[in-house]
C-alpha cells in the first residue's frame, strides 16, 4: 500500500501532515507573483516544506489511511511504519525517494534530509488557475499617441484675408496705446504733479504743530505789484541767538520807497555766521516746512560732528547746510566727502 497518495490528498484540507517516526510536510500560503523580467504570472498556492522535527503521531494519516481503504487502526499504523522503514533504508543507500505530488527526498554530504516540492498547487481557492507567461504591453510614447489622435483630424482652414485680419488687431492695439502713452507724456509736462512736494512731511520725527501756512510769492507780487529781490541769506551766531530773520529788500513798482519784510520770530539754533557775499556755493543737506523740524535736523549733524546751519528759508522751506564754498570746485570736493554720511546732499548756487 502506497501511503504517497494519502499525504497528498490531506494536503489538499490540512497544513501539516505528520509521518509518525518519520517526518511532517508542512503548507505555508504564497501569494500570487509576477517575475518582472520573465512576464511569468503565479497563482497564489501552499508551498511545501519537510521538517524531521515533527515526527510524533496526531493519527491524522493513520485515520485516513483507516477511513479510506476500510481497514483497522493497527493496520494502518503498521503500514506507516513499513513506508518508513523502507524510506530510510533507500535514504541511506544514497537515493532519492519520491512522494507523488508531493516532492523529492535525498540526504546531503552531512546525512541532513533535503526536500525539493512538487509543481502540485495545494490551495482549493487557486483550484484551476494555471502558471502561464504573458509577453510585455508594448506602449506607445507621448510623441506617438499625439500623432495618432491628430493623424485623421482634417486642417483647419485659414482666414480667407489673414493679412486684413491682422492690420485690424495692429490698429486696435495702436488705439489703445496712443491714448496711454499720450497721457503719461503730457500730463507730468503740463500740470504741477511733479511739483511741490513737500519732503517735510516724510519725515516721521516731523511735530504735529499746525503747519504754517506758505503765503504764495508770485500771488503776493502780482496783487501789490511789489518787485521782489532775491535775498542774500543771513545766519545769526550760535545757540544765544533767539531771532531766525530773513531780511528782503523790496522797491514798489513806480515809486522810489522801499519795503523791508520780516520773517517769523522764532528760537532758532544754527552755526556761526556767515555773512560773506563771496560764499556762493552751499552743500545742502535737508530743507524743511517746519522750522523745528531743521533746528533738530542741525542739532543731529552736530553730535554726528559734522558743521551745519541754517543758511535762510526758500520757496517756503528752511534750508540745511554743511558747507559754504567761494568756489564750485571747493564745493564739489567737500560733496563728495559729506556723501559719506549724507547720501542725498546737493550742490545750492546763490
Amino acid at each position: 500500500m502506497k501511503v504517497d497518495k494519502h499525504i497528498s490528498e490531506l494536503l489538499y484540507e490540512h497544513n501539516c501532515v505528520i509521518v509518525p517516526n518519520f517526518g511532517g510536510f508542512v503548507a505555508n500560503y504564497a501569494s500570487a507573483k509576477i517575475h518582472p523580467t520573465q512576464h511569468t504570472f503565479t497563482p497564489p498556492s501552499k508551498n511545501i516544506v519537510f521538517n524531521k522535527n515533527l515526527n510524533t503521531n496526531d493519527g491524522l494519516l493513520a485515520n485516513h489511511i483507516v477511513s479510506t481503504i476500510k481497514t483497522s487502526y493497527p493496520e494502518a499504523i503498521n503500514t506507516i511504519n513499513q513506508f518508513v522503514s523502507s524510506t530510510n533504508l533507500l535514504l541511506k543507500r544514497g537515493e532519492k525517494i519520491t512522494i507523488e505530488e508531493v516532492g523529492t527526498l535525498h540526504l546531503d554530504v552531512e546525512r541532513n534530509i533535503q526536500f525539493v516540492p512538487a509543481t502540485t498547487n495545494y490551495l482549493l481557492d487557486a483550484f484551476g488557475l494555471p502558471h502561464f507567461q504573458s509577453p510585455a504591453i508594448k506602449r506607445d510614447t507621448i510623441g506617438k499617441r499625439i500623432e495618432k489622435e491628430f493623424k485623421d483630424r482634417d486642417a483647419i482652414p485659414s482666414e480667407k484675408n489673414p493679412t486684413r485680419a491682422g492690420n485690424i488687431k495692429r490698429y486696435v492695439a495702436i488705439a489703445i496705446l496712443v491714448p496711454f502713452i499720450f497721457g503719461m507724456i503730457w500730463i507730468p509736462l503740463k500740470t504741477d504733479l511733479l511739483k511741490n512736494i513737500n519732503y517735510s512731511n516724510l519725515n516721521p520725527f516731523a511735530s504735529k504743530e499746525t503747519t504754517k501756512k506758505v503765503i504764495n510769492e508770485k500771488a503776493i507780487t502780482a496783487k501789490l505789484k511789489i518787485k521782489v529781490i532775491k535775498p542774500e541769506p543771513l545766519l545769526v551766531k550760535n545757540d544765544t541767538a533767539t531771532n531766525a530773520q530773513l531780511i528782503t529788500a523790496s522797491t514798489v513798482a513806480g515809486t522810489n520807497a522801499t519795503v523791508d519784510v520780516k520773517a517769523d520770530t522764532t528760537s532758532v539754533s544754527v552755526g556761526d555766521v556767515v555773512n560773506r557775499n563771496d560764499l556762493k556755493f552751499h552743500l545742502v543737506t535737508g530743507c524743511f516746512q517746519i522750522e523745528q523740524n531743521a533746528i533738530n535736523f542741525v542739532t543731529s549733524l552736530k553730535n554726528q560732528n559734522i558743521p551745519a546751519s541754517i543758511i535762510g528759508k526758500r520757496n517756503g522751506l528752511y534750508v540745511v547746510s554743511c558747507g559754504n564754498y567761494s568756489t564750485r570746485k571747493d564745493a564739489l570736493d567737500n560733496l563728495n566727502q559729506l556723501r559719506v554720511n549724507q547720501p542725498n546732499a546737493w550742490l545750492l548756487k546763490n
